[in-house]
């Protein structure tokens, strides 16, 4: 009797154990320092965006996505794309996408800067190596065909992190497209709740 309960206890606590340290590597997987900012533009600051963009900017409605203002960098290479949440302040972006320009991109307004680039240096042309260096292996998803990779990071409860409580949404989210191992399109930002 003794040793079978005693062989429980020590289950008991083994178990307890092993479910604590899943925890708290579990815990420990987020993406690292999150994007909350690009070429000068951070999120849900309106101040920031009249600044780089200026004020009033049209934003197109779209059926596949939220409304957004769109920017073409001064060389035409590459474009900006602001998103606002429906019932946002005017000028309160909060989610950024950056991606290679088409044509039709040429007749956006151009900003004064060559290369969109965000606050903790993301910018086209980059290698998967360099943007996991920046923010870690905690992948959401990671997807790769042929030549194409794609992978999303995310931070639940961002509301509660230390790092983006301040922005008041649940889900942070960014997402890199890579073709031939080099950055083509970014976005990152708060998911609309």
């Amino acid at each position: 009797m003794f040793v079978r309960v005693s062989f429980q206890i020590f289950f008991n606590l083994l178990l307890c154990a092993s479910c604590i340290v899943a925890s708290d590597v579990h815990a420990k997987c987020r993406m690292k320092g999150p994007d909350t900012s690009v070429s000068g533009v951070t999120l849900t600051d309106s101040d920031t965006a009249i600044k780089v963009v200026g004020g009033g900017a049209d934003l197109v409605d779209s059926e596949d996505d939220l409304p957004h203002a769109r920017f073409v960098s001064t060389n035409g290479a590459q474009e900006l794309v602001l998103f606002a949440h429906y019932g946002a302040v005017a000028d309160e972006y909060a989610e950024a996408e950056v991606r290679q320009a088409g044509a039709e991109a040429l007749a956006l307004k151009d900003l004064p800067i060559e290369t969109f680039k965000t606050g903790r240096g993301v910018e086209l042309g980059m290698t998967p190596a360099q943007v996991q260096a920046l923010f870690g292996t905690c992948f959401k998803s990671r997807e790769k065909t042929g030549k194409d990779l794609f992978f999303e990071y995310e931070i639940e409860n961002a509301d509660r992190d230390p790092e983006l409580k301040q922005f008041g949404y649940p889900v942070y989210y960014a997402e890199y497209e890579f073709k031939s191992d080099k950055l083509v399109r970014y976005r990152f930002g708060f998911a609309y709740p």
